[in-house]
């Protein structure tokens, strides 16, 4: 951040912050604020609640107006849930069940769109529901697809991986 503010680069940071790092929770590893740092360094920077789509879309809009003026860079700090483990394996056992049902059920960024639209007559309920049902149905083909299709073969296991050895 420090040489995007000094060379003034149109460059726009997304930070999707879910609170965590694997399993260890920022508030144990991390010092600071995102958005205090940057400043610091002189840039507009923004935390925005990543739940709220229209938020985010004007934060990001805001900051691609920047970049495009020569306004230099800036940094998004987007506050997101993570309503799963880290990875498919991740027990997730250092959140409570009553946590991630409250998460679930309070920040679902698709449940708030829906309202959000529906109160300011944006788009109506038949056309949310075709686009959830066209979407579930690509997932869908997607999914099948992926299962039908062969493994991997060995050799390109990794293909595009930084290998080192030790």
């Amino acid at each position: 951040m420090n040489l995007a503010q000094i060379w003034k680069l149109p460059v726009i940071f997304a930070v999707e912050d879910n609170g965590f790092g694997e399993a260890t929770a920022k508030s144990f590893v991390v010092a600071g604020e995102i958005v205090k740092r940057a400043r610091a360094l002189g840039m507009a920077a923004a935390e925005v609640d990543g739940v709220d789509f229209f938020a985010v879309y004007g934060a990001a809009r805001e900051a691609v107006e920047r970049a495009r003026d020569g306004g230099g860079p800036t940094p998004l700090h987007i506050d997101t849930p993570r309503y799963y483990g880290h990875f498919s394996a991740d027990p997730d056992n250092y959140r409570s069940a009553e946590e991630k049902a409250a998460m679930r059920r309070d920040r679902d960024c698709l449940t708030r769109f829906r309202r959000q639209v529906d109160e300011i007559k944006l788009l109506d309920r038949a056309e949310l529901d075709t686009a959830d049902r066209e979407v579930a149905a690509l997932i869908g083909e997607a999914v099948a697809a992926a299962r039908a299709g062969p493994p991997p073969a060995l050799e390109t296991l990794t293909t595009d991986v930084c290998v080192r050895d030790l």
